[in-house]
């Protein structure tokens, strides 16, 4: 007999199965909330959601040897472990172990948590809890938007004085705010962000917000996103364009779908190739002029970046520099003339071959081929499953994907844990026997 997995859950869960779950709603809520709690340990940022995955993966330990669920698996695991023999064959080899020692354990944290989040998804009524707890987390986010965005135009106008102001990074300095929340990066806090707005535009449709929370909630992420002044922005604009042509085209409105698809994927373009040059700044030759514009340009930081790791990379192209060493280093002056050390790739799949080499990229495109392989962007069938699907395909595709050509998110902890809601929205809808009529109760 099926089992709807939507409908409400069960209000007679034992222990420690119901305290495992509160703990991992928890820390959903927690993800955004990076400062003031953050600190740096053997070289990676270590934050408050660390501290409670330990408590809740003893916990559903214990849930499944008192019989409280069932380990449920994916071929995805497959390729998440042939990812982690990567890494320690790329720890072995290392110019500095150890520093991938100390590495290691945080890169299977991160599958750990895409595990638990596989599993949890077909826990009864689940997902809409998670989605709450990550939409409440994003709550704060925006309203710590908010109160940095006033305080600027208060009049305090330093990071000193508004804890909530980013650096302006490789962008022009001027009189307005990059904002970062609680997040400890601005790029980061879009990322988020992009999922944020995904699971907003579901919870709206399957009546899980009202109108009026979902469309202020909905609005507070655009502007929180927004003074990120993020290339990430490209993603939100991609994601949203793809949700509603899958339901533009379910309707027959064939040429809404493909324009509103052409659309998204030009700003996205747009954007991208906006991130690949900057103006003349003195720290490279590559200069160039683009037609009909009487500036100077050059490469922007993120491509004399990836050019780096070009260079690290031959020097160890098999198994990489080492899991946690530096993929890159490139000493650059900004257009605001703050100096940086970048140290890693701007991209996911540089960042992994530099460090792991390419063993460690192709076991880490088949992960990505795989999980690209569980999207969908359409609606074949009309009901809850489909609609949580296209959501996170859509979140994936564009904060992954997307936002992963001009930024380092392969270790994002929100990352991993979209990658098991994506696995088990395909695991459901693949299986005969989890294949359900879901509830219509908001």
């Amino acid at each position: 007999m099926k089992t709807n997995f939507l409908a409400p859950a069960k209000q007679n869960d034992e222990m420690p199965l119901k305290a495992a779950k509160w703990l991992f709603l928890t820390y959903i809520f927690f993800l955004p909330l990076v400062r003031p709690f953050n600190f740096y340990f053997l070289g990676s940022q270590v934050v408050i959601t660390d501290f409670i995955f330990p408590v809740f993966f003893v916990l559903m330990i214990g849930a499944y040897l008192r019989g409280q669920f069932k380990i449920r698996t994916d071929k995805l695991h497959i390729f998440i472990i042939l990812y982690g023999l990567a890494h320690i064959l790329s720890v072995f080899f290392s110019s500095q172990p150890s520093r991938g020692y100390a590495k290691l354990p945080g890169e299977f944290y991160l599958f750990a948590l895409a595990f638990s989040a596989f599993q949890l998804f077909f826990e009864q009524g689940f997902i809409k809890k998670i989605t709450f707890a990550w939409l409440l987390g994003t709550g704060v986010t925006v309203l710590g938007t908010l109160a940095g965005f006033l305080l600027f135009y208060a009049g305090l106008k330093t990071k000193q004085d508004n804890y909530f102001l980013s650096h302006f990074g490789s962008l022009p300095a001027g009189n307005y705010p990059r904002l970062h929340s609680l997040f400890s990066n601005a790029n980061m806090m879009c990322n988020y962000l992009n999922v944020s707005l995904m699971l907003g535009l579901l919870a709206f449709k399957l009546n899980w917000l009202r109108k009026l929370p979902a469309k202020l909630l909905q609005s507070g992420i655009w502007f929180a996103a927004i003074f990120t002044f993020s290339t990430g922005i490209g993603g939100l604009i991609l994601g949203t364009c793809l949700w509603f042509r899958a339901f533009l085209l379910k309707s027959g409105k064939n040429l809404s779908g493909r324009l509103l698809l052409v659309i998204g994927s030009a700003a996205a373009a747009l954007i991208f190739g906006a991130a690949l040059v900057s103006p003349d700044t003195g720290n490279t030759d590559q200069d160039f002029q683009i037609p009909f514009v009487d500036r100077k340009f050059e490469s922007s930081v993120r491509v004399l970046v990836w050019e780096s790791v070009i260079e690290t990379f031959k020097k160890q192209p098999l198994t990489g520099k080492g899991t946690g060493t530096d993929a890159a280093f490139l000493d650059y002056v900004t257009l605001s003339g703050d100096h940086q050390i970048l140290l890693d790739a701007h991209n996911n799949w540089l960042n992994v071959l530099g460090q792991t080499g390419i063993i460690g990229l192709v076991s880490f495109l088949l992960l990505n081929f795989v999980l690209i392989r569980k999207c969908r962007f359409g609606l074949d069938v009309p009901d809850e499953i489909s609609s949580i699907r296209l959501a996170l395909s859509c979140a994936f595709i564009t904060a992954f994907v997307y936002q992963g050509l001009t930024g380092s998110f392969e270790d994002a902890r929100h990352l991993w844990i979209l990658i098991g809601l994506l696995a088990g929205a395909s695991s459901v809808r693949a299986s005969e026997n989890d294949i359900l009529t879901a509830s219509r109760e908001p």
